[in-house]
């Protein structure tokens, strides 16, 4: 969670007139229209059906005058095939199964093995030889720790429906180095009545089941597209090349109306409004199209992030995310993810169409966030969501029609983001406050400190505190200044380029972190357990808790000083 904005409460200001128009420009109808149309196929990443979504993609985008680019790459993809699940017993029944991206297929005649019904706990022991029966959806973190105890085979149980997952946890295509961690297990999915058989099963004493999935994993070669609008009044020096990041997925499990189709359609709808004000612009935009997303964990972002890194990392300011907007009943827009940074912008568009107040939700390791290693500032991945949380039971399911949607919902979604993104490529200088980030910092540190020596970093971020305090007043003044604003935009981009990385990431700036859960400040995440090590593993702890820190302090003060050089 962010801490309260150093400032206190920041109340946006009303719509401007030009805001107003375009917000009012937005259309139900045509957004409706799109998702109709690429909810007719079934997007495959590298299947011929995602060639024609993406082909519609690119027809529209060029008869709106944007320059297209569609690359073809390699990534590793991983299809779910066939599986079943046999009751334990004589003359069991074979069950529905579904099973994974990226799961172990079985041998043609079955994985047989001893259920254990470990419900939503962990291991107590060792599962060698054993089939895990487990409550909850697959995923990575649950995978490897049933391959840690042994286990070859998992059966996870589903609420109502069988929920499309993937359980590799490494982030995009892997690398000769990463390889090894891909899943070793098999993986499938059972619903909950027919998990209330397989336990009825096991207390009657009867163990021994039999699992055959089939899953393709191998290399493809997969679509991606960007399309940029150029701005109509440019700002001066470096900033004149400055870009907003404006990214969906295309691929779908099954026809994918909710996840990805309104998002892709969302994106168009903004393609067409932004052409018709170029003129009003100051940066311009990148509408980028991955395939990749669903079967090739994030592959497609990931090549882009590998393969256009020095453009991304001289000149786009923000990666703005959109990921399965509009749905039915998904009312809630409080718990959207930001980074400090990037908060008072989100918070001020979702005030202003929707009235909700935007919690302070820290953007975690999820979605096509493929960039923070580049020093991106990150903002959205999915906005709206259920009061209950969650997007709807009909998520990576074949439910996932045109009829989950809401048209209104849609229609307010897109409206958010037309408001955030009409504001960052028109602003004097970019809606970025980095002393929201000193605050988030300060607090994390605290928590740190009380095992750890963070003094350095304090001392660091004290003279941080003050460049970003320096650098918002400077920001006020530009708005008078052609010269000082394109001087502070730049020290905006440059300052995230340094901070991002070390509060984000362990890799850092070249490689990708696994797909798992990720504190902030990750690197010294470990000081949290320090005082409960034995000395020898104090000892180890503590050298790469200081090279994290030298990292932590050497970004602080980097930042500081390009924030300092701005006058």
């Amino acid at each position: 969670m962010h801490p309260p904005s150093p400032g206190g409460v920041r109340y946006a200001p009303m719509p401007s007139q030009a805001e107003r128009s375009l917000l009012r420009a937005v259309s139900a109808r045509r957004m409706m229209a799109d998702v109709r149309r690429l909810a007719a196929w079934v997007r495959l990443s590298g299947s011929a059906d995602e060639a024609k979504a993406f082909d519609h993609v690119e027809t529209t985008l060029r008869e709106l005058g944007l320059e297209v680019r569609r690359y073809s790459h390699p990534a590793l993809i991983s299809l779910p095939g066939p599986a079943r699940l046999r009751l334990p017993g004589r003359g069991g029944r074979w069950l529905r199964a579904i099973t994974h991206s990226f799961a172990v297929s079985t041998p043609p005649e079955g994985l047989v093995g001893d259920l254990v019904d470990l419900g939503a706990g962990e291991p107590a022991g060792r599962l060698d030889g054993a089939i895990a029966l487990v409550d909850g959806l697959a995923g990575p973190p649950r995978v490897r720790q049933l391959e840690a105890a042994g286990a070859i085979g998992a059966v996870f149980v589903n609420p109502d429906n069988l929920h499309e997952m993937i359980v590799s946890p490494v982030w995009g295509s892997p690398s000769a180095e990463s390889i090894a961690n891909l899943p070793k297990l098999v993986a499938v999915s059972v619903r909950q009545r027919d998990g209330e058989r397989l336990r009825e099963r096991l207390r009657a004493g009867e163990t021994t089941t039999r699992i055959e999935a089939r899953v393709d994993t191998g290399w493809r070669d997969t679509p991606l597209l960007t399309a940029d609008l150029a701005p109509g009044r440019p700002s001066t020096g470096r900033s004149a090349d400055h870009f907003v990041l404006f990214s969906g997925h295309v691929d779908s499990w099954h026809r994918g109306a909710m996840d990805n189709g309104s998002a892709n359609a969302l994106q168009l709808e903004m393609a067409r409004l932004l052409a018709a004000r170029r003129g009003r612009l100051r940066r311009g935009v990148r509408f980028a199209f991955w395939s990749g997303h669903s079967h090739g964990r994030y592959s497609g972002s990931s090549w882009y992030a590998d393969n256009h890194w020095a453009e991304l990392h001289r000149n786009a300011v923000l990666h703005l995310n959109v990921d399965s907007p509009g749905g039915r009943d998904a009312d809630n827009l409080a718990d959207a993810p930001t980074m400090a940074e990037t908060w008072a912008s989100a918070a001020e568009a979702i005030r202003e169409v929707a009235g909700q107040e935007l919690g302070r939700h820290r953007i975690s390791r999820f979605g096509d966030q493929s960039f923070w290693g580049v020093g991106l500032p990150s903002l959205f991945v999915s906005l709206s969501s259920q009061p209950t949380g969650g997007l709807g039971w009909w998520w990576h399911t074949p439910a996932d029609t045109p009829d989950k949607l809401d048209p209104a919902h849609l229609r307010r979604d897109a409206q958010i983001y037309a408001l955030v993104l009409w504001r960052w490529l028109t602003a004097r200088t970019l809606p970025l406050d980095y002393r929201e980030v000193v605050a988030e910092l300060r607090e994390e540190l605290d928590l740190l400190g009380s095992s750890f020596d963070v003094a350095p970093a304090l001392a660091a971020l004290d003279r941080m505190s003050a460049a970003a305090e320096r650098l918002a007043s400077l920001a006020t003044r530009a708005a008078r200044s052609p010269r000082l604003a394109g001087a502070v935009d730049d020290a905006l981009v440059r300052i995230g380029r340094e901070l991002t990385p070390v509060l984000y990431t362990r890799a850092g700036p070249f490689d990708q972190d696994p797909a798992l859960p990720v504190g902030y400040l990750p690197g010294l995440q470990p000081a949290r357990a320090f005082e409960q090590l034995d000395p020898d593993a104090c000892n180890h702890v503590l050298i790469g808790l200081t090279r994290e820190r030298n990292r932590l302090v050497h970004a602080l003060e980097t930042a500081a000083a390009i924030a300092e050089a701005v006058g």
